[in-house]
C-alpha cells in the first residue's frame, strides 16, 4: 500500500517468495511518519532465517522507533542489539544454530538519509538520470564489482556471488566495533527516490533496468514495487525479493520533465572499499549443522567437488595510476620492487617462476582468480625451506586470487610463509607444498580467507608461536599426505589463531596438533569437518545463505 508520509514522500513496500521458494525468509518495514525503512533478508533455512529476520526487525524497530539520541548511534545501537539477541537465540534451540540476517535500512529526516547497512542487501539512489548505488556489498564478488575490477554482468554471473563477509547475529558485536556495521549518510533531495531491496532483486535485474522501471512507474510507489518484483521473477525468481520504495514529492515531476531517454543509465559504483586486509570474508554461513551453504538446493559435497569457486572470467582492469600489470614474459617480483605503497599488482594469467617478496600496502591480484600460477624456480631444492610467497616485517599487503604449486618438477616446501605481518589472503589455492601450504609465525593481524588448501603432502596451516591469523570461509582436504607432515593443522602453544566457518574435508578436530579442548571445542562449534564417507545431509527447500550460489 502506497503512503504519503509528513514530509511529503510517497512510499510502498512489498516481498514475494520468489518462483523457486516456498518459504520467504525476507522481511520489510516502511514507517513514512518515522521516516524508517528497512529490509532484512535472513539466513539459516526454513524456520531459522524467518526467525532471525522477525528478531531483527523487531529489535531494530524498537530501538529505533524510540528516538533518543543521534540518528547514527541508533542505528549502530539497534543492529548491534538485534546482532546479540540472535546469537543469544541461535544458542537455545538446535534448529535455530547458524541463523542470522543480512540488513539494510535508511532513517529520512530533514533531507537527508541516513543508513545502516550489513551484508549485501542494498540502498539505491535516483536522481536525474543517475542512479547510485549507496551501500557497498559485504561480499568478496560485490567489492570487486564495486572497485571496478567486474562489471555489473560479470558479477551477477559469479558462482561466488552470493558470499558475504558480514552478517547479523553469527557472531557477538558492540555498537563500536569497527567492520560491523556501514553507518553513513546521504542527501535526499525532493526529486529523488530511494529503493532498498534484498538479493533477489539486484541478482537478476541490474541497475540500469531499476532505474528505467522506476522513471517510467514515478509517481506510483504501489507500481514500482510491484514492478520489480514481477520483472524478477520472470527473470528466474530463484530467491526471496524484497523492495521498499521512496519517493521525493517532486521525483515524478522531474522525471517526467527529463528530455534525454534512461535506457542504458549505468549505475555508478559505491565508493572504493578499505584494503582487504580490514574485512573479513564469509563464504560459507552456517546452518542447522554450524555452517552456511549454497542457498541454491543441492548437495554440499556436489558443490565443494568444484576445485575452485572462482569464476573463469576476466576482470576488468581498474582504472589509475597505481595499477602495474603483469604479463606472463614479466616478473611480479620485479613490479612489486618498483611499485608505490597503495599499488595494484594485476596479474595475467599464466605460469611465473618466481619467489614473491611481498612489500607494505602493495596488493596483488590475478586478473583471472586462480589464473596465474606460481611456481618456485627449478633451481631451488625441495630440501630448501624457500617459500613461493614471503611476508616479513609487512604491513597491508594482500594476495588475492593466485595458485601456488609444487610438483617433482618445481619443488615447493612452503607455498606462503608470513612472520609478523599484516597480510591478507584472498581466495588463494595451494597445492604441492611438503612443509606447509601456510605458515603463520609471530605477531601483526593476519587473515587466511575464502582459500583452498589441498593435496599438500606437508601440514595445511602451521600456526606458530605468538601469531593470531584469522583463518576464516577455506576449505581443506587432502593435506600430509607425507609421513613426515607434522600434522595436518599445527597450532603450537602460545598462538591463538581464529578457525571461523572453514569445511575440513575427511577431518575432525582431533587432526588439530597441540591444541587446548577449549579450543577443540570452538572449533567443532564455528566449523564444519565433513567425513566423506558419510552421505551428506539434504538441504531444507530455504537453504542457509552463503555460500548462495545464489
Amino acid at each position: 500500500m502506497t503512503s504519503v508520509s509528513p514530509a511529503m514522500f510517497l512510499t510502498a513496500g512489498r516481498t514475494d517468495a520468489g518462483v523457486k521458494r516456498d518459504v520467504n525468509e525476507d522481511r520489510f518495514h516502511v514507517d513514512p511518519a518515522r521516516g524508517l525503512f528497512v529490509v532484512i533478508d535472513g539466513v539459516g533455512g526454513q524456520a531459522a532465517g524467518g526467525k532471525a529476520a522477525d528478531v531483527a526487525l523487531s529489535m531494530v524497530r524498537e530501538r529505533l522507533e524510540r528516538e533518543t539520541g543521534p540518528v547514527r548511534d541508533r542505528i549502530r545501537e539497534a543492529i548491534a542489539i538485534a546482532n546479540n539477541e540472535i546469537r543469544r537465540l541461535a544458542s537455545t534451540r538446535a534448529e535455530w544454530q547458524g541463523m542470522a540476517c543480512v540488513l539494510t535500512l535508511a532513517v529520512v529526516k530533514d533531507g537527508t538519509a541516513t543508513f545502516g547497512h550489513v551484508g549485501d542487501t542494498r540502498l539505491y539512489k535516483i536522481r536525474g538520470q543517475r542512479i547510485d548505488k549507496v551501500t557497498r556489498d559485504h561480499s568478496p564478488v560485490g567489492e570487486r564489482e564495486d572497485a571496478g575490477e567486474l562489471s555489473e554482468a560479470q558479477a551477477m554471473r559469479h558462482p561466488r556471488r552470493n558470499e558475504v563477509y558480514r552478517d547479523v547475529g553469527s557472531e557477538p558485536h558492540a555498537p563500536a566495533d569497527a567492520d560491523f556495521v556501514d553507518v553513513d549518510e546521504v542527501p535526499f533531495e525532493s526529486d529523488a527516490a530511494l529503493l532498498l531491496c534484498t538479493d533477489g532483486l539486484t541478482d537478476l535485474v541490474d541497475a540500469s533496468s531499476i532505474a528505467r522501471t522506476v522513471a517510467q512507474l514515478a509517481g506510483d510507489p504501489e507500481a514500482v514495487v510491484r514492478a520489480l518484483i514481477d520483472a524478477a521473477n520472470a527473470a528466474g525468481g530463484k530467491d526471496n525479493v524484497t523492495v521498499v520504495y521512496v519517493e521525493g514529492e517532486r521525483f515524478a515531476i522531474s522525471q517526467r520533465a527529463l528530455s534525454a531517454p534512461i535506457a542504458g543509465l549505468a549505475a555508478a559504483p559505491a565508493p572504493p572499499r578499505p584494503r582487504l586486509a580490514r574485512l573479513v570474508t564469509v563464504t560459507l554461513l552456517f546452518a542447522v549443522v554450524g555452517i552456511a551453504v549454497a542457498r541454491t538446493p543441492g548437495s554440499i559435497l556436489s558443490m565443494l567437488s568444484i576445485p575452485s569457486f572462482s569464476s573463469p572470467a576476466a576482470v576488468p582492469l581498474r582504472s589509475g595510476t597505481d595499477a602495474l600489470v603483469v604479463q606472463p614474459t614479466g616478473s611480479i617480483a620485479a613490479a612489486i620492487r618498483d611499485a608505490a605503497p597503495g599499488s595494484d599488482i594485476i596479474v595475467e594469467p599464466g605460469e611465473y617462476r618466481e619467489q614473491i617478496v611481498l612489500k607494505d600496502g602493495i596488493r596483488v591480484v590475478s586478473r583471472v582468480p586462480r589464473a596465474a600460477r606460481i611456481r618456485l624456480p627449478v633451481a631451488v631444492p625441495d630440501a630448501q625451506p624457500i617459500p613461493a610467497i614471503l611476508a616479513r616485517d609487512v604491513s597491508g599487503a594482500e594476495v588475492v586470487g593466485l595458485t601456488i604449486v609444487g610438483d617433482s618438477a618445481t619443488p615447493l616446501a612452503v607455498g606462503i610463509y608470513v612472520k609478523d605481518s599484516s597480510v591478507s589472503i584472498v581466495d588463494v589455492e595451494i597445492s604441492g607444498a611438503t612443509m606447509a601450504a601456510v605458515d603463520f609465525s609471530g605477531g601483526g593481524a593476519s587473515s587466511l580467507l575464502g582459500s583452498d588448501i589441498r593435496d599438500n603432502l606437508g601440514a595445511a596451516l602451521i600456526v606458530r608461536d605468538g601469531a593470531s591469523p584469522r583463518i576464516s570461509h577455506n576449505v581443506f582436504q587432502r593435506n600430509a599426505a607425507s609421513e613426515r607432515a607434522a600434522g595436518t593443522l599445527v597450532v603450537e602453544a602460545g598462538a591463538a589463531p581464529l578457525f571461523f566457518r572453514n569445511i575440513f574435508l575427511a577431518l575432525n578436530p582431533d587432526s588439530f596438533v597441540a591444541i587446548n579442548s577449549a579450543a577443540r571445542q570452538a572449533l567443532k562449534n564455528n566449523n564444519w569437518f565433513v567425513p566423506l564417507t558419510e552421505r551428506t545431509p539434504s538441504r531444507p527447500n530455504t537453504p542457509a545463505r552463503p555460500q548462495r550460489t545464489r
